[in-house]
């Protein structure tokens, strides 16, 4: 353990604690929360005093007051986590910066690979093992290297001047989210002018909130930005080729942690949902697109269900799959029957517990999307140029 020693400039006075509190609270930070586990007891503590160090290797630092329970474990345990908190996360801020008995009590969590508590709704996780430990006046300064990161969608919460706060250029998270969930639940392929103050009435938020969510999006290029208006229009293959990029990841590697490790009952489950989503192809088309779109939901979520993870569950839910696929679809869609062989095929090979087969059939299935788009857009046109 090293101590640094302390300098003063020469010939001035040195720089009191309020006024030192008053300059540096005006750089804004995030706010993350420290877990660890130590004695089999779980501790944490708000911090924003978190930097990285370097990438290569990947490492960081964090404060801790030496007075702290948590600094403590933290030191004890050489291990912890940096859970980085979403804006709306200010109870849980406030919840772990106090001396409340169980800070824990209500709190969904899960447990890291180095044994620390993650804060289920986080936008970033960042599993570290202590390399060093420095003793600086009243904290103790932790330099860890990152042995795993995660991230979600979200935006950060803000400390600033001894309040939490939002970043007021990035859109609200909660709002981002249902503005979202609106674009997608629009309907099938149409373009329309978003009334964003009629949005706002109906979320209860103010109009800005809206406009920053929809500012995203069009950045995303979800919807489309014209003459200072926002358009609905129709989901390009770009986008839909990235969500099913994300959705091949998750499925893939959940497989890999569950396929042979599951209950008879969670097999019997998986193929019961799987025979709730034949009955909806007939003849090349979708009879009740709505009908394939929730069974077809049903099904898949329970495959992401079987890792045990709400982190996992939840980044699934936030593709907003059921919503997209509702965009792209009608009665008149293309609908090939190999998405049912599909379906069969992954059931089985979970019942056979063959890793390779479903991983296999998970990156088939995940073309199937912009292949079906492709043929109905061949079909469609021919319907409308006929040769006679």
């Amino acid at each position: 353990m090293s101590t640094p020693s302390s300098v003063a400039p020469s010939g001035s006075r040195p720089v009191t604690a309020r006024e030192f509190r008053d300059v540096i609270g005006r750089f804004a930070t995030g706010v993350t929360v420290i877990t660890t586990e130590s004695g089999g007891i779980r501790y944490g503590s708000t911090a924003s005093a978190v930097s990285s160090l370097t990438d290569d290797p990947p490492m960081l630092l964090i404060c801790l007051n030496r007075n702290s329970a948590t600094a403590a474990a933290v030191r004890d345990s050489a291990a912890f986590a940096v859970n980085v908190l979403a804006e709306d996360h200010v109870d849980l801020a406030t919840r772990f910066a106090s001396r409340v008995a169980d800070k824990y009590d209500g709190v969904p969590t899960e447990t890291a690979s180095n044994g620390s508590p993650l804060l289920v709704g986080a936008i970033a996780h960042l599993i570290c093992r202590v390399a060093e430990q420095v003793e600086a006046g009243t904290h103790y300064v932790f330099l860890a290297h990152v042995e795993e990161a995660m991230s979600y969608p979200g935006h950060p919460l803000a400390y600033f001047r001894g309040r939490f706060g939002r970043m007021q250029t990035a859109p609200e998270a909660t709002v981002l989210r249902e503005v979202r969930a609106r674009v997608l639940d629009a309907g099938s392929d149409v373009e329309e002018v978003i009334d964003a103050g009629r949005w706002a009435e109906e979320f209860g938020v103010e109009a800005g909130r809206v406009h920053r969510a929809l500012a995203a999006l069009a950045d995303e290029g979800l919807i489309r930005r014209q003459a200072g208006e926002y358009l609905i229009a129709p989901v390009p293959d770009s986008i839909i080729d990235e969500v099913y990029k994300a959705k091949l990841a998750i499925e893939t590697g959940v497989a890999e942690l569950t396929v042979g490790k599951v209950t008879t009952d969670q097999l019997a489950r998986l193929r019961e949902l799987m025979e709730n989503t034949l009955g909806f192809v007939k003849d090349g088309r979708f009879t009740d697109p709505e009908g394939w779109v929730r069974a077809n939901e049903r099904f898949h979520e329970y495959m992401v269900e079987l890792a045990g993870s709400t982190i996992l569950l939840d980044t699934y839910r936030r593709l907003c799959l059921p919503g997209l696929n509702l965009r792209a679809l009608d009665t008149a869609s293309y609908a090939s029957s190999s998405l049912l062989d599909d379906h069969r095929r992954l059931v089985e090979g979970y019942e056979a517990g063959d890793l390779a087969q479903v991983s296999a059939v998970l990156r088939q299935h995940a073309r199937r999307p912009l292949e079906m788009r492709r043929e109905d857009q061949l079909r469609r046109a021919a319907d409308a140029n006929p040769v006679v």
